[in-house]
């Protein structure tokens, strides 16, 4: 069964974080809320794996708005990765341009970063306080239909 985004966001509960991030990137209707979201839900993707906290600068889709990340995460109320994010960001000395396509590589050979971002790890899922920023921005906010969670082999290899 599909749901729009508005009815998934009258429970109290986050559901669909990843196909949510998903359809709002699909949508025609862009604002700050919209990139807000989509900032916070790439971050909380990113950051979800083995990286920790490196995985900001390592995948490309969320390198790629290093310029405000740390803002979108302040608006959502995750202060504490938002601070990660601008300590990791003042350890990297290149410029935003450069950071935008991801730097695996650039990591690979700065092992004091990945030490640094060692110690930022213990960040608390920000999975709460994006539903409460959608919920409270509900009008900013498109209705996209969300699908449903797909069954098939290759939407479990790759996690949706």
């Amino acid at each position: 069964m599909t749901e729009n985004l508005h009815e998934l966001l009258e429970q109290d509960e986050p559901v669909a974080l990843l196909r949510i991030e998903k359809a709002l990137a699909r949508e025609d209707v862009q604002n700050e809320t919209v990139e807000t979201v989509i900032s916070a839900l790439i971050w909380r993707r990113c950051t979800q794996g083995n990286n920790g906290v490196l995985g900001a600068f390592i995948h490309r889709d969320c390198a790629a708005r290093v310029s405000v990340l740390a803002l979108h995460l302040d608006r959502v109320g995750a202060s504490d990765a938002a601070g990660a994010v601008r300590q990791l960001r003042g350890e990297i000395p290149l410029e935003d341009r450069q950071v935008r396509y991801g730097l695996i590589d650039w990591v690979d050979a700065h092992p004091d970063l990945v030490r640094q971002a060692e110690r930022l790890d213990a960040i608390e899922d920000i999975a709460a306080k994006v539903w409460r920023f959608m919920q409270d921005r509900q009008d900013d906010l498109p209705d996209p239909e969300i699908p449903d969670k797909s069954r098939g082999l290759f939407a479990r290899m790759f996690g949706e």
